[in-house]
C-alpha cells in the first residue's frame, strides 16, 4: 500500500458508503447498509491484493516492484483508523464516519453517472468464518465487480471480493478482505502521518 491510496479495506467495496442519497439500484440497499453499519464498529481488516499485468507489461512492472501478490492490514476502533505500512502502523488521524462524511461525491456528475449505473444481485448463502452470510455481487460498467458476505446476525460484512480492470487490458487487481471485530484495540507504536512522511523524507 503506498501514501496517499485511500484506505483500501473501507472503500474497495463496489458501493460508496458515503452516498446512500445516489438513486442505485435498490437490490444495493443491503449491502450499503451492512457498511454503513461498520462506521463506528471495531473491526480488524485483513486485505490480500494480486495485481496482474499484460505479457507485455509483466516484466517491465516486475522491474519496478509492481505485480504479483501483497497483504496488507487496516484497524478501525471506532473512533481512529490505522494503516499498516512498511512493517509500521501508520495513525490516519481520522475515522470511519469523519471519512463518510468527507466523501460528498453528489456533486460530480461523472460519479453519480457511475452509482446510477451498478447492479447487484443477490447470489446464494454461504458460510464465512463460521457465520451464516448473505452474500451479494455488484457489477459496475467502469469494470469494478464486487462480492460481498454480510452476517445474518449482525448484518456486518465478513468478506469482501474486488475484481478491479477499471485500468483496462493492461493491468487488473483482485482484492480479498476479510473483517474481523473480536478484541479489536489499537495497534502499540503507532506512529503519526507526519512522522511517516518526515522519515519518508530522509
Amino acid at each position: 500500500m503506498q501514501f496517499g491510496l485511500s484506505v483500501t479495506g473501507f472503500v474497495c467495496f463496489g458501493i460508496v458508503l458515503a452516498t446512500p442519497a445516489l438513486a442505485v439500484d435498490p437490490a444495493c440497499q443491503p449491502l450499503m447498509q451492512g457498511q454503513r453499519s461498520m462506521a463506528n464498529t471495531p473491526v480488524h481488516i485483513t486485505m490480500t491484493e494480486t495485481e496482474t499485468w499484460s505479457k507485455k507489461l509483466s516484466r517491465a512492472a516486475a522491474g519496478l516492484g509492481a505485480g504479483g501478490t501483497k497483504t496488507s492490514e487496516e484497524i478501525s476502533t471506532g473512533k481512529d483508523v490505522y494503516v499498516m505500512q512498511g512493517g509500521k502502523w501508520i495513525d490516519m488521524q481520522t475515522n470511519f464516519a469523519e471519512m463518510m462524511k468527507s466523501g460528498d461525491v453528489d456533486s460530480d456528475p461523472d460519479i453519480r453517472k457511475m452509482r446510477e449505473t451498478e447492479r447487484c444481485s443477490t447470489l446464494p448463502d454461504d458460510t464465512v468464518a463460521g457465520q451464516n452470510a448473505s452474500v451479494y455481487e455488484t457489477h459496475n460498467p467502469s469494470g469494478i465487480d464486487t462480492k460481498l458476505w454480510i452476517s445474518k446476525s449482525t448484518h456486518l460484512p465478513l468478506k469482501s471480493e474486488v475484481t478491479n480492470k477499471a485500468g483496462g487490458p493492461a493491468m487488473s487487481t483482485f482484492t480479498v478482505s476479510t473483517y474481523d471485530y473480536n478484541n479489536v484495540q489499537a495497534p502499540p507504536s503507532a506512529i503519526s502521518l507526519k512522522q511517516m512522511m518526515d522519515g519518508q523524507r530522509r
